[in-house]
């Protein structure tokens, strides 16, 4: 009776303590999990790439979120500083030059001496005055156009030591004979290598080029190929969501195009700048089914969705360890790309590419198939979610396999059958605040005696599970 008693007091203290903490994928939760110092790293690197775009106030409040977290940054301050200093000095010098245009000078010559009160006591003194020059920015040197010799000269420098440096020369020289295709080939090649050496763009290739596609793209003329430009290179600028929506606009238009496209997201994605603007979607239903057949191990994911904001790139929490996952394949035509990348705590963040639709709450069903690893270091996975809300009910996990498979410790869903020689275990997360099943790999090795159509298994069953809740 004592230990009955020790045991259902343990599991109240664990569902009081799951109660009243913040759900672990909730926006804050996920945010507190990320350590201090990984979050101060990608706020510096999104400052610095402000500042380089001279958008300063926008830096300034990055910089100043930063000392937020850790006051003594140093780097944080250096930079504040010199934001500062140049926001001060690009103020003086327009009320110098407005100051100039109304009076000519910098002080009117009938104010200098209205506070003077002449007399013996101020003794002898000469007043010296010069005419102040108006302040007239730097000329910016444009190159002359390349011969081909030097042209020649560059590509052999860059094939030889393939440097972002040798790479933005080579685009600069391309740049200063107005061949664009070539320019920008090396100029993102060298933006990929280090996004810092743009600042030595003093002939305003990305703007320019930006500019003339965005007139296309408003006369609606473009290409897919511009689309996919315009998008790299807003991207570069900082301009997130029109740079994700064009690259992904010019994937659906053009199957020829969507390596390139998937490979931009790709290096997108992992530079860290995407983890500070990632905004989770609202979901409206989860399901997933382990599967084991032909000597593999699957993991089946249907989610409803609808992005905020229509962003159409969005992140989905796993509880799948990233050492489990080999390749990911998309099942359904409301994904784009699909992209697996290591999130909290070593588990599987899904980074998922959305094709643009029309609405104001566009909905998507994304349906993908994980392959799973079974080795000395994923020996199996846990079958949680938290990706929904405890009070939504439709978050489901299924075990399907041959019934002939002798586990060593069975788990009984909410919900079995068996059909055609399978056993189908369902397991309603929404009455358990997202915790499932874990599924060791070794306890399954019979494959299904039939094909299956997992798809169906996990979608037909709603009427029959719905009763159950």
């Amino acid at each position: 009776m004592k230990k009955s008693l020790v045991l259902f007091s343990l599991i109240l203290m664990g569902f009081l303590l799951v109660g009243y903490s913040p759900r672990p994928y909730s926006d804050l939760a996920t945010y507190k999990r990320i350590p201090t110092h990984t979050r101060v790293d990608n706020l510096m690197k999104a400052g610095k790439d402000l500042f380089l775009r001279r958008r300063f106030e926008d830096a300034r409040s990055i910089f100043l979120m930063i000392l937020d977290m850790d006051k003594n940054n140093l780097e944080a301050h250096f930079y504040l500083s010199k934001i500062k200093n140049t926001l001060e000095l690009e103020e003086n010098e327009a009320k110098k030059q407005a100051l100039f245009k109304k009076w000519g000078h910098l002080t009117p010559i009938d104010k200098i001496y209205e506070n003077w009160h002449w007399g013996p006591e101020v003794g002898h003194f000469e007043v010296r005055y010069s005419e102040p020059k108006p302040y007239i920015p730097p000329v910016r040197k444009f190159r002359p156009k390349a011969t081909d010799a030097e042209i020649t000269e560059a590509a052999k420098m860059y094939a030889n030591s393939k440097t972002a440096d040798n790479a933005f020369e080579l685009a600069m020289r391309y740049w200063s004979r107005r061949e664009k295709t070539a320019a920008i080939k090396y100029y993102l090649e060298a933006a990929d290598m280090n996004a810092e050496i743009l600042g030595r763009d003093d002939e305003y290739m990305l703007s320019m080029i930006s500019e003339e596609l965005e007139e296309k793209i408003a006369n609606g003329k473009p290409t897919s190929e511009d689309y996919l430009t315009y998008g790299r290179l807003a991207l570069i600028q900082g301009n997130r969501d029109d740079g994700i929506k064009s690259i992904i606009k010019a994937a659906v238009q053009s199957k020829k195009l969507s390596s390139p496209a998937n490979k931009a997201l790709d290096n997108y994605i992992s530079s860290g700048f995407v983890d500070i603007i990632g905004i989770p979607a609202e979901v409206y239903s989860f399901r997933q089914a382990y599967v084991y057949d032909k000597e593999k191990d699957s993991l089946y994911m249907r989610i409803i969705l609808c992005p905020k904001d229509k962003r159409q790139l969005i992140p989905i929490e796993t509880t799948i360890p990233a050492s489990s996952t080999s390749s990911i394949s998309i099942e359904s035509k409301d994904a784009v790309f699909v992209y697996g990348k290591p999130g909290i705590g070593g588990s599987t963040r899904l980074w998922i590419a959305l094709p643009e639709k029309e609405g104001e709450f566009p909905e998507y069903e994304v349906r993908l198939i994980l392959s799973l690893n079974r080795n000395e270091e994923s020996t199996g996975i846990d079958l949680s979610n938290y990706v929904l809300p405890p009070e939504q009910p439709d978050n489901w996990s299924f075990i399907i396999s041959s019934e002939f498979n002798n586990t060593e410790s069975e788990v009984h869903g909410n919900y079995e059958k068996f059909e055609n020689g399978m056993k189908i275990s369902a397991f309603h997360l929404g009455s358990t605040d997202g915790r499932g099943p874990y599924v060791n790999f070794e306890d399954y090795k019979e494959p299904l005696p039939s094909d299956a159509n997992v798809w169906k298994i996990i979608e037909d069953n709603e009427g029959e599970m719905k009763l159950l809740f």
